[in-house]
This record gives structure tokens, C-alpha cells and sequence, in this order.
């Protein structure tokens, strides 16, 4: 997955395009996955992702916010890291110490116990389950792997000033498509308004 002819690339970083809206720059890599498990790139649809926030409000950062679409429509959604089931403990899950560092990102409450290196938001982040314990059971019994676990974005709040990083995990878009477009839908996690739309055209090699 690399970046379309009209998207922004990195400077330096060819296979990495960028969108900013409303003082919310997000970067977007589709060919970076160099870890285990290797054949992860023809199961799923690794993306890894940069969020920097300068939007003068705190950008919730959920996985149903990120998407892939398809060039006739088909929605790709991100696949949870964890379950996601109101009430559901997390016990057994162990502790995950992300790979990449982060500022002035708090994790979402739920996970606090599994992320504990990450302060957690100061209150809890609503959400609907049914749709999402649904998706987290797309990962068969062999992932996400530990690898992947620490790499990946955790969900939490992304306050004003500060910029985190890591990977989602898409159901597999580049099996089917040969143009898909990277969609993040930033909301202010006190108001509910929408800080930024960030699309971002990508071909499949």
C-alpha cells in the first residue's frame, strides 16, 4: 500500500503520506511492517500511523475512527487490540509496554491496568461494544501477536501538543483492491465536535 499520485508524502519518506485539518496532522505508512509474525502483510492490512495534535482541544482516539475504503465503497475497519466488552475484565491479557513514545497521550481508562506505563484520561471514554466485540474476534487464535500488541496504537486521548504513534490493524483491503483511502475522523473528546476529516489516497502495489 503505498501512496497515491495526489497524496502528500513525508519528505524523506516516500511511502509515507500525510493530511492535516484543523491543527490535526496524521501520517499514514501502508509498507512498514518489518516484524513478526513476517506473512502479517498478506493476512491483514497493517498501517502505521503518526497523530499530531495542535488542534487546541484533546482528539479522541478510538478505532472506529480509522478506516480503509475501497474504490467502489467497501469499508475496512480496524481491528481491536483488546477486548472491548462493557464490564468484561481484562485479567489474563498480561501488560503491554508500547514500542513507540508518546506525549501527552493519556490511554483510555478500561486500559489502564494493561498499559501501564500511560496515564490514563481522567474519565471514562463512552462507547457502544456490541459492534466491536464482534471485530475483536476477527483475529482467530493465532493474533494479534506480542509484536504486534506493542506496536500497535492504543486508544485513549490525545491532548493538545501532543503527538503518538503506532499501527492499526485492517481487515485485508490489499487482497481485494487496487485503490483504497485512509480515513481518520478526529472528534474533541469534551465537546463531541469533529476536530478534523483526514483522507488519504493510497494504491496497492
Amino acid at each position: 500500500m503505498l501512496p497515491a499520485a495526489s497524496a502528500h508524502t513525508v519528505p524523506g519518506a516516500p511511502a509515507t503520506a500525510s493530511e492535516e485539518v484543523g491543527g490535526v496532522r496524521v501520517s499514514a505508512d501502508g509498507d512498514d511492517w518489518e516484524a513478526r509474525p513476517d506473512d502479517l502483510p498478506a493476512r491483514l492490512t497493517p498501517v502505521k500511523v503518526r497523530i499530531i495534535n495542535h488542534s487546541g482541544a484533546p482528539a479522541l482516539i478510538e478505532y472506529e475512527r480509522f478506516k480503509l475504503v475501497g474504490a467502489h465503497g467497501h469499508v475496512y475497519q480496524a481491528i481491536p487490540l483488546l477486548p472491548v466488552e462493557e464490564n468484561k475484565p481484562l485479567d489474563g491479557e498480561g501488560t503491554i509496554h508500547p514500542v513507540y513514545s508518546a506525549s501527552k497521550f493519556f490511554v483510555a481508562p478500561r486500559y489502564h491496568e494493561v498499559y501501564p506505563t500511560l496515564s490514563p484520561w481522567s474519565q471514562p471514554l463512552a462507547r457502544e461494544d456490541g459492534a466491536f466485540g464482534a471485530r475483536y474476534r476477527l483475529w482467530g487464535h493465532d493474533l494479534p501477536s506480542r509484536a504486534m500488541q506493542r506496536m500497535g496504537l492504543p486508544e485513549g486521548v490525545l491532548a493538545d501538543g501532543g503527538e503518538i504513534s503506532g499501527f492499526l490493524y485492517f481487515e485485508n483491503a490489499t487482497k481485494h483492491e487496487s485503490r483504497l483511502t485512509f480515513q481518520a475522523d478526529i472528534d474533541d473528546e469534551q465537546s463531541g465536535n469533529q476536530l478534523a476529516d483526514i483522507t488519504i489516497p493510497f494504491r496497492v502495489r
